[in-house]
Order: structure tokens, then sequence, then C-alpha cells
């Protein structure tokens, strides 16, 4: 220990160099992805959150400035719906199963937003979708059970 730090050890025999690019990759402020949407709704709202993310997926896919999988988007929703803004919520979710379709989870996260919202019917469409593209998705199986055994609207 050096003044109270602990030394880390090296993971490899050289050295390793650490630009600003290696965080920033041309941004002045590094975040990721649902942090820089979660700002923009903070401070603009939702239209200029989902327009920040269409232009930073413009400008930066595909150049590792930041993390355009499905997990960004879906981070972000839950933000918006456990902020008790379901409709905001919704609309990420429908940008994230738009962009990923294929993935039952974006399906399930969307069935989710619309369940808390009260929208049970387009909740139990989207549980269904989230299973036609993962059989064994558990929680689409319970939350459509539930459904069926207390419907909602």
């Amino acid at each position: 220990m050096v003044n109270g730090m602990k030394k880390i050890k090296p993971s490899g025999d050289k050295p390793v160099n650490m630009w600003c690019h290696t965080c920033h990759h041309g941004r002045p402020r590094p975040m990721t992805l649902d942090e820089e949407l979660a700002e923009q709704y903070r401070t603009k709202g939702l239209k200029a959150a989902l327009e920040d993310y269409a232009d930073l997926r413009k400008k930066f896919y595909g150049r590792a400035a930041y993390d355009f999988g499905e997990n960004s988007l879906n981070t972000f929703g839950y933000l918006l719906l456990e902020g008790k803004d379901a409709g905001g919520a919704i609309q990420v979710f429908k940008l994230n199963s738009d962009t990923f379709p294929e993935s039952a989870n974006v399906w399930d996260s969307l069935a989710e937003a619309y369940m808390k919202s009260g929208d049970s019917k387009n909740a139990q469409l989207n549980y269904e979708k989230a299973l036609t593209i993962d059989p064994s998705n558990q929680n689409a199986k319970e939350m459509l059970k539930k459904l069926k055994e207390f419907p909602q609207n």
C-alpha cells in the first residue's frame, strides 16, 4: 500500500495507455446511454430524450461511445416506469421493441408498462408476443395467468 491506497497488480506485462478518447469517445461528458437519456428527460422531457437517442445513434453507433443494445433503452424505460411515467415508458419500450423485435425481454417490458398503465389488453398481447419468442419466459407466463384470473379491463 502506498499512502493508504492498495496497489493494483498489472494484468499483463505491457503497459496500457489511457487517453481521453479511451473514456470520452469524442464526448465532452462521458455517460452511459441510459444516463444521457435520463438527463435529457429530466431537463427537457421525453420528446427531447427520444430525439437525443436518434441523434446519438446516428453519430455514435458502432463507435463504442454508447451501448446501443437493448439494455440501455430498457434501463431508461424502467426509470420512467418507476418515476410513474407509464406513458413515457411505453414509448421507450415500443422504440426498443421496434429496434430489437426478436428479443422476448423487450416485449415483456412493454407488457409490464401497459400493465402498470391499466391497459390489460395490450399487456396480454405483449406478454403473448414475449412467449412466442421465448416459450420459457416465466415472468410472461405468470403475468398472463394473473391477467386471466383478474382481468382489469
